[in-house]
């Protein structure tokens, strides 16, 4: 049992506002692939880079999310 669950549910409070944050980024990236499909002018390795780093934030959302979750879950257990 954890000593202080405040204090981890506050870490599971900023590891979901950080995923939050990632899933946010991937939604800005979405729309920059949308409109570089759509001009049809961005080379071949921008459009290569966007679509690899829009992976890295969805998945770096995900496991934040599951993490905090996690954590949170694990904090809970402790009571008060």
């Amino acid at each position: 049992m954890p000593d202080a669950p405040g204090p981890i549910a506050r870490h599971a409070a900023v590891l979901t506002a950080d995923s939050d944050a990632l899933a946010e980024a991937a939604e800005r990236l979405r729309a920059v692939e949308a409109r570089l499909g759509a001009s049809g002018a961005a080379p071949q390795w921008l459009h290569e880079a966007v679509a690899a780093h829009l992976a890295a934030c969805a998945t770096a959302a995900a496991d934040l999310a599951e993490a905090a979750d996690r954590l949170r879950r694990y904090a809970e257990s402790a009571g008060p």
